[in-house]
């Protein structure tokens, strides 16, 4: 019954969706007066947001003084008025099935999403051969409804002429409220067969036939126009060409030739006419065959039995295939050298990486790598090898350090010029962080590369450069490894063909060409080509047992490539990457830490990539692959000489610490395959280090020599010796001398070299005759107190024809300090071919 007195009500207000003004929902109180009735209201708010439509709810809560009847909730349903937000359909075009002439060619227009109003589409009907009704081609327009999906019909005439099969073309144009379909769904096709039966004609008649033609330089298409049988008066026609596809004649136009009605004639008593009706243009990139036609009417003293011949044109061009093939084999080297520095690396928690090719590490702790070839494949263990905790910079170009010690230079100081580029490709980093509670590690690092590849197929060649930055971060517990790269790549080139044929102006050529040609002679098989390629690279690595380490990684990407033909035009096409790669290394007999003994290791590696582009109207489709497999052993033998024990002898004298002798030598075999260059080979290294620090001497002999390879011409060997004098090398102080001699190429490992990423069939340094030598000797004094070492030094380096003269100046901390270090060096280098030039250096390095 109605109240006494006013009764007050707890309610909870709530809603379905986003509709009550802010604070409206949640518990409130209503009084009821003494009638027994009482009406409330819960505000909403009108947005902009299209939403589903709503409610706002009350629930009577218990409370004093009442009870809770029922019903005990009610709710108001609250529609929203706002409209969608509008999202550009994008319109595709399917054509139906092949058609007879006489019946309709059926397409079929898609809009997705649906419009939610009549879209108007503007497209192209065009024609191969001679079926449309007439006012059938040329451009229309098809309105889609808001159901998304509307099929429209294109006539075709059913006349008495025998001609060949042909089709209907309609092609999307962009227009206002629609994006059009990426290709192929910007275009459709209806076959349409021909169903007449030539004719026999009464008397002489006229045919054509048919050819085909493969791209060549100067090619020219010739057609033979038949006389059934020899006439006293002969009989003459006239003839042009047309397209047998208008719409990608013209994207891709592989001849030259004029449209316009010629006369021709078959004298009397003859039987034969040769027509040369069009040039081919031999260009280097790869297509579907192109057809065009000659086209016979208004014969003279003949009928005319077969009217229409076609052409077509075929071709097995090299590009784009060839340049994927190497670009993609070049981004896998690429991430696999960087993966593999990174299973290589050391996990000590730290950030420690690279500028512009110098190290930089903040680890005070760092150690040396245990091997030359763990130091070539970690960033980490190169920036601890050249020196802890330092950063060396030079304006000009890095340069050598103190006569007879081993860091990024050796033996004579050397400088260059440095881009910016250079300076980002020599960067790298990494960020280890500290074990976890598991006992795993997270790291992070990066890296920038860039490497350069040519390759030749007969008369074709072409050259090119891939840039490639890559971002990581892998986790490291117990024995397993995992990781993820993020890679994205660029590359850009040259395509050459001196098969090909070069043109100056052809009259045919559309103003575009003209304005390229006019002038000069371009070769129709030259050009320039550019790829992107983003890639993802999950990797892994499990140390399977105490001497075997196995590894894998499997990347996948995808990109662009746009070809640049030197007649103008680009032709652009998308592309994918894949790649798989696996290897092991594995310690036949471990190293010792210190003392005497042998060391004898395997390593391993195989990698496959194959790179394909996509069908296009310019381009047909393509895919290429590559392989590399390379197996190689390094051993070495470290003797340490021992004490003489006479007891004669002074304890200097006896005391030989440190000294060794260590005679190594490296086998590496490798196979490339594919459709890139291939080759097999076998290459053989080895080398003598003999140091005694005691005498402050250090001689080092090293060679490598290709002695098997697929191509017996195929020749690269190279040797080097080096000999240092450094009495007092923890100083830097007193006297220090290098010298060093090198012939032919490469003279490091027989493993290193072979494993090296450019193919065998790249190799330089076959002459052996040509020598180099380089010498330096400096002098360290104190200076400063005694808390730098100052140290003058001078230089001459001898290389066939040219001579480097050097002067410098160096300014190091004592050992220990905590300070920067400077340097300064000049350098004269003459040639008996060119004009002296001058060079001035300078050196920063920080150390803490």
């Amino acid at each position: 019954p109605a109240p006494s007195a006013p009764l007050a009500v707890t309610l909870t207000v709530g809603q379905g969706g986003d509709y009550a003004a802010s604070g409206e929902t949640g518990t409130r109180q209503v009084t009821v007066p003494t009638g027994g009735s009482a009406t409330f209201e819960v505000a909403t708010a009108n947005d902009a947001a299209d939403e589903p439509d709503g409610s706002v709810s009350a629930t009577v809560e218990a409370g004093a003084g009442y009870t809770v009847g029922s019903p005990d909730t009610a709710a108001v349903a609250v529609s929203d008025d706002d409209d969608p937000p509008v999202v550009t359909p994008v319109v595709s075009i399917a054509a139906g099935s092949g058609v007879t002439e006489g019946a309709p060619a059926a397409f079929t227009l898609t809009a997705a999403p649906a419009p939610h109003a009549a879209l108007t589409v503007s497209l192209a009907v065009t024609q191969s051969g001679d079926y449309a009704a007439q006012g059938q081609t040329g451009t229309r327009n098809i309105t889609i409804p808001t159901g998304g999906s509307i099929a429209f019909e294109v006539a075709t005439v059913n006349d008495t002429a025998d001609e060949p099969d042909g089709s209907v073309t309609a092609t999307l144009a962009a227009g206002s409220g629609y994006a059009v379909a990426a290709s192929p769904d910007d275009a459709a096709s209806v076959a349409v067969a021909d169903d007449d039966v030539a004719a026999v004609p009464e008397g002489p008649s006229l045919s054509v036939n048919d050819v085909e033609v493969k791209e060549g330089p100067y090619r020219r298409v010739e057609f033979t126009v038949t006389l059934s049988e020899a006439s006293r008066k002969g009989a003459w026609f006239y003839w042009r060409v047309r397209e047998s596809n208008p719409v990608s004649a013209k994207l891709n136009k592989d001849f030259w030739a004029s449209t316009s009605k010629q006369f021709a004639s078959i004298r009397p008593g003859q039987t034969e006419h040769r027509i040369k009706a069009a040039m081919v243009i031999d260009d280097s990139h790869d297509e579907d065959p192109e057809t065009f036609e000659i086209v016979l009417s208004d014969a003279h003293g003949a009928a005319i039995a077969d009217a229409v011949g076609v052409a077509t044109i075929v071709n097995d061009d090299p590009m784009p295939a060839a340049f994927l093939a190497r670009f993609g084999r070049t981004v896998a080297e690429q991430a696999l050298d960087g993966i593999a520095g990174r299973i290589a690396a050391s996990r000590m928690p730290g950030a420690r990486g690279t500028i512009a090719g110098q190290a930089l590490t903040f680890d005070p702790e760092a150690q040396p790598p245990e091997s030359w070839s763990e130091a070539a494949n970690d960033n980490a263990a190169i920036a601890a090898f050249s020196g802890t905790g330092s950063l060396a910079l030079s304006g000009l170009g890095a340069s050598a350090g103190r006569a007879g010690t081993v860091g990024f230079g050796q033996g004579l100081a050397q400088s260059r010029t440095m881009t910016g580029l250079e300076a980002l490709l020599g960067s790298s980093f990494t960020a280890t962080g500290e074990k976890d509670g598991s006992g795993g590690s997270l790291a992070f690092w990066g890296r920038a590369a860039q490497s350069s590849f040519d390759g030749r197929e007969g008369t074709f060649s072409l050259d090119g450069e891939t840039t490639t930055a890559m971002l990581g971060a892998d986790y490291a517990r117990g024995r397993w490894l995992v990781g993820l790269a993020l890679m994205q790549s660029s590359g850009e080139g040259g395509y050459a063909d001196a098969g090909t044929g070069s043109v100056r102006c052809p009259q045919p050529l559309d103003a575009e060409r003209r304005r390229v040609l006019c002038g000069e002679a371009v070769r129709e098989g030259d050009g320039k080509v550019e790829a992107t390629l983003a890639a993802a690279i999950p990797y892994a690595a499990v140390q399977a047992s105490e001497r075997l380490k196995l590894w894998g990684a499997f990347g996948h990407g995808a990109g662009d490539v746009t070809l640049k033909p030197e007649t103008g035009g680009e032709l652009k096409a998308d592309i994918s990457w894949s790649m798989a790669a696996m290897g092991m290394r594995g310690d036949l007999l471990p190293p010792l830490s210190a003392g005497s003994g042998p060391a004898l290791a395997l390593t391993s590696d195989a990698l496959w990539a194959v790179t394909s582009s996509d069908k296009t109207h310019e381009l047909a489709a393509s895919e290429s692959d590559v392989t590399r497999l390379r197996l190689g052993l390094e051993g070495s033998w470290r003797v340490a000489l021992e004490e003489d024990g006479h007891p004669g002898y002074p304890e200097q004298v006896r005391a030989r610490s440190g000294a060794s002798v260590t005679p190594r030598a490296e086998l590496g075999m490798r196979h490339d395959g594919g459709d890139a260059e291939t080759g097999f080979g076998v290459e053989l290294g080895g080398g003598l280090v003999w140091s005694d620090p005691s005498l402050g001497l250090s001689l080092d002999l090293s060679g490598r020599m290709l002695i098997a390879h697929g191509d017996d011409d195929l020749k690269d060997r190279g040797f080097a010796a080096s000999l240092a004098f450094d009495p007092d090398p923890a100083t830097k102080r007193g006297p220090s001398f290098s010298l060093r001699q090198d012939w032919g190429g490469q003279a490091s490992g027989g493993l290193d070299a072979l494993f090296r990423t450019e193919p065998l069939a790249d190799r330089t340094g076959s002459d052996s005759t040509q020598s180099r030598w380089t010498a330096e000797a400096a002098w360290g004094f104190p200076t400063l107190g005694g808390h730098f070492t100052g140290s003058p030094h001078m230089g001459l380096g001898l290389a066939g024809d040219a001579r480097d003269y050097t002067l410098g100046w160096r300014l190091a901390p004592a050992t220990g300090a905590n300070a920067l270090s400077l340097g300064v060096t000049a350098t004269r280098r003459e040639s008996d071919t060119a004009p002296a030039e001058h060079r001035l250096g300078f050196e920063a390095a920080a150390r803490w």
